[in-house]
C-alpha cells in the first residue's frame, strides 16, 4: 500500500462513571467494573492538525460517530503532555528554575516528639513554602508510638508510592485501631484508590468507601493517644491532598490545632 499522507489526531472520550450507589451491593466492585467501560466511553471531541484534509476528517467523524461541530483544528502540538519526558531528559540546568528548599517547621530529623510541639500550640503550615514532610512525620510517629490507640484519616488523592498508606498499614500491624475513609469516586484516581483500599483492608485497616451520593473531599487526620493525664486527640486539617508530590507545587494550608484533653 502507498502512504498518501500522515496526520495527527486525538480523540477525547467521556470518562464519567455511572454507578447507582443505592443499588450497588459492593461499591468497589461496581466502580471497578465501570472503569473498564470508561476506556471505551463515547467520543466527545476530535482534535486534528490544522492542515488535515477534509476527507480524512470526515472519515474520522464517521468512525467515532461525531459531528463537524465536534472537530477542533489545532495549529501546533496536539498533546503538550508528550513534551514532558523531553523536558525532563534534556540536561540543561540553565533552562530550569532553581531548586526550591521549603522551610522545615517540625521534623523527626531534628525533633524526637512531634506531639510535644502540637501540645504547645497550633502549628500552621503553608505549602509548598513549609515542608510537607512535617505532615508525613506526624503520621509516621503516630504509627510507631506505643501510646497511640487509634488513627482515623480521609484519603481523596495520594501518590503512587504513598507514605501515608504505608504508615496506616504499619499502624494497623502495630495493633492500633485504624479507620480510613477512602473516596473511590475521586476523578481519575479511582483505580489507584481501589488498589489502596484492598491493600489496607488486607492489613486490617477498617476502610469506609465514602458517603452514598456524596464525594468526601475532606483532608483530615485524627490521632487518639493515651497519656499520663488522660486521652488526648491530635488532628491535622488540610486544604490539599495527602500527596507529597503535589504538595511541592500546589499552594495549600495545613493546620494541627493545639492538642488538649
Amino acid at each position: 500500500m502507498e502512504v498518501e499522507g500522515v496526520h495527527l489526531f486525538r480523540v477525547t472520550r467521556n470518562s464519567n462513571l455511572y454507578v447507582d450507589e443505592e443499588e450497588a451491593r459492593n461499591l468497589l466492585h461496581a466502580i471497578e467494573a465501570e472503569l473498564h467501560k470508561v476506556k471505551r466511553g463515547a467520543a466527545v471531541r476530535l482534535e486534528v492538525e490544522h492542515d488535515c484534509p477534509q476527507h480524512t476528517v470526515e472519515r474520522l467523524l464517521d468512525i467515532f460517530n461525531l459531528e463537524e461541530e465536534d472537530v477542533f483544528r489545532i495549529d501546533g502540538p496536539l498533546n503538550f503532555v508528550r513534551l514532558m519526558p523531553l523536558a525532563l531528559q534534556i540536561d540543561r540546568p540553565d533552562l530550569r528554575y532553581k531548586r526550591f528548599s521549603p522551610n522545615t517547621v517540625v521534623s523527626l530529623e531534628t525533633e524526637s516528639d512531634i506531639f510535644f510541639h502540637i501540645r504547645r500550640g497550633d502549628i500552621l503550615l503553608h505549602h509548598p513554602y513549609d515542608n510537607f514532610q512535617t505532615v508525613v512525620d506526624f503520621l509516621a510517629q503516630a504509627a510507631e508510638d506505643p501510646h497511640v490507640l487509634a488513627i482515623k484519616q480521609t484519603l481523596y488523592r495520594t501518590s503512587s508510592d504513598s507514605p501515608f498508606v504505608q504508615e496506616l498499614i504499619e499502624a494497623a500491624r502495630n495493633g492500633k485501631q485504624v479507620t480510613v475513609v477512602i473516596e473511590l469516586k475521586a476523578r481519575f484516581d479511582e483505580a489507584a484508590n481501589i488498589k489502596w483500599a484492598r491493600l489496607m483492608r488486607e492489613a486490617g485497616v477498617d476502610v469506609v468507601y465514602g458517603v452514598t451520593g456524596l464525594k468526601t473531599h475532606a483532608k483530615a487526620t485524627l490521632v487518639v493517644r493515651s497519656e499520663g493525664d488522660g486521652i488526648r486527640r491530635y488532628a491535622h486539617l488540610g486544604t490539599g491532598n495527602y500527596h507529597p508530590s503535589t504538595a511541592k507545587i500546589y499552594t495549600d494550608l495545613g493546620l494541627s490545632p493545639a492538642a488538649r484533653l
